[in-house]
């Protein structure tokens, strides 16, 4: 199959310079032609596995296309390139956060755009083996927090940085329990003798030490913990960081102590020691391959900590210190609210309360975070989110409805687990409505990015006079998804003060776009349509 070049412009020189270059390489290069405003569509129809910008400056028609380009999954990895003259009308300090990865300075030679050509594909290549990378680095950070062995980070100066949960389970106490009540003693050689001597056995070497404690809980009870303390080194090969494997060996004590009492099972007791401690010298060798991955782990979540605004308005943050609101005209905004939730607070414990609904908004993230939708804010077991910014987009009422439909699938499907364990289903409102707001972050402490105008005052309208399990949206937002989803239409509903509005049940997408039974999942002739928007 030939190698798909795209080149975009409204002049025919550009594509006629371009074939007249490539004209001796045709056999391996199909030459596909587009206008500037049909970037976008044409890239999904054809799949090139490059597009050249050949007009030399960014008009707004192919700003929108190349950032359509990089929304999609379909296309974001196509390599974008800008065939220019350095003109003064280009601003070559903008044109990579739009998406172009590279310049090609014209009048070009067929050996500098083959050049050009491979070093995009080797960008694109390696950008992807940095994606899978961090897909990785996320499952093993999944895998240390959620482990039933108990994980602590040590800091080199002897202070606690971090432990997972199975070590708070293992303990009795949280984190910040453990520290307050024991890190000032903990560390003292006269206190915990066998720590210090792990500790100057890693200094002198050693690449990790196992040794073995007793430790009375919180109830009064003794526990018999053997952790293993593994140094880390930073490319000076000076310990940074220890990390501590911890497992909980109270039952094979306990073992060793009626076996040797008894003088029976000895060759049982053995083999089940051998088989722990085969165990444990396979944790040690997982935690050995992390431990190179720790500091660059950390320096990525710090840098999530820092994306919790969308780019453009942290940008804007960073470089001037405030960020100036925006109108946008066509948002969807989208609410949720437990049925009965204050009501729960008496009855489930506050903690097993909030566990259990952070259950809940993660599945919200997740499922919002697919259809291009901004997470706003919760506020207690409310929850809010809007499509449509802070990039513009025509689609967001069909996106904003589609996710709503998920999570009114998700609640269906979640409640009957918990029915089957013998739980109390939660069940949610939700409603929706499509109108104009201001976005943006005030105030100068704790910034928050948020949004404001009726259309938000609708939108909780819409939830309050909703329905559990189902999807409320306004006439407004009906008159942008109607092609697509089946409705049942509920007339004018009063909300409050005599207000009445127009609302509709969504009962699913309409069985030409749907993919499944249910009318949840779009088929692949929705996804060609939605792309037209």
């Amino acid at each position: 199959m030939n190698y798909k070049i795209l080149i975009a412009s409204d002049k025919n020189s550009s594509f006629d310079y371009l074939q007249e270059t490539l004209k001796d390489d045709l056999d391996r290069f199909e030459i596909l032609r587009s206008a500037i405003g049909d970037i976008y569509q044409m890239a999904l129809e054809s799949q090139p596995r490059i597009i050249l910008i050949g007009d030399g400056s960014l008009a707004k028609r192919s700003i929108e296309g190349i950032m359509s380009l990089k929304q999609n999954n379909i296309t974001n990895r196509i390599p974008v390139l800008l065939i220019t003259d350095y003109s003064p009308r280009t601003n070559f300090d903008r044109v990579f956060e739009y998406g172009i990865v590279d310049f090609i300075k014209k009048p070009y030679s067929r050996d500098e755009l083959l050049m050009r050509i491979e070093a995009a594909e080797s960008r694109r290549e390696f950008q992807h083996e940095i994606y899978i990378e961090h897909e990785l680095l996320r499952e093993l950070s999944i895998v240390a927090k959620k482990t039933a062995t108990g994980v602590a980070i040590i800091s080199n100066n002897s202070s606690l940085e971090w432990v997972n949960e199975g070590f708070e389970r293992m303990y009795g106490y949280s984190f910040e329990e453990f520290k307050e009540r024991f890190e000032s003693s903990i560390f003292k050689p006269d206190n915990n003798p066998k720590l210090a001597e792990a500790i100057e056995q890693c200094k002198d070497g050693a690449e990790s030490v196992v040794y073995e404690k007793k430790w009375e809980t919180k109830e009064g009870s003794t526990l018999w913990i053997q952790t293993t303390l593994t140094p880390v080194y930073n490319e000076q090969d000076i310990i940074i960081k220890y990390i501590a494997i911890e497992s909980n060996v109270t039952d094979i004590k306990e073992a060793e102590a009626r076996l040797e009492a008894k003088n029976e099972s000895l060759v049982t007791l053995t083999e089940h020691l051998e088989s722990s401690n085969l165990l444990l010298e396979k944790q040690r060798e997982e935690i050995e391959k992390q431990k190179e991955l720790v500091e660059e782990q950390k320096k990525k979540s710090d840098e999530l900590l820092q994306n919790i605004l969308p780019f453009e308005t942290a940008e804007q943050l960073k470089k001037k210190g405030f960020a100036k609101s925006k109108q946008y005209k066509l948002v969807s905004i989208l609410f949720t609210d437990f049925k009965d939730f204050s009501n729960l607070t008496g009855v489930i414990d506050s903690q097993k309360l909030v566990e259990e609904l952070n259950v809940y908004i993660q599945k919200f993230d997740e499922i919002i975070e697919d259809h291009f939708i901004e997470k706003i804010k919760t506020i207690g077991d409310a929850y809010m989110c809007a499509g449509g910014l802070p990039l513009r987009n025509k689609s967001n009422p069909i996106d904003v409805t589609l996710a709503g439909l998920k999570i009114q699938k998700f609640m269906k499907d979640y409640g009957e687990e918990r029915k089957k364990n013998n739980e109390t289903p939660w069940e949610l409102r939700l409603g929706i409505h499509t109108g104009e707001v201001i976005a943006g972050v005030i105030g100068k402490k704790k910034f928050a990015y948020d949004i404001w105008g009726d259309a938000v005052n609708k939108a909780s309208r819409m939830e309050q006079s909703g329905e559990v399990g189902k999807v409320n949206v306004s006439g407004d937002t009906y008159e942008y998804i109607k092609e697509f989803f089946d409705c049942t239409h509920r007339g004018n509903v009063e909300v409050k003060n005599n207000i009445h509005l127009d609302m509709y049940f969504v009962n699913r997408l309409k069985p030409e776009f749907s993919e499944d039974k249910e009318g949840i999942i779009p088929n692949a002739e929705f996804l060609k349509r939605l792309s037209k928007y």
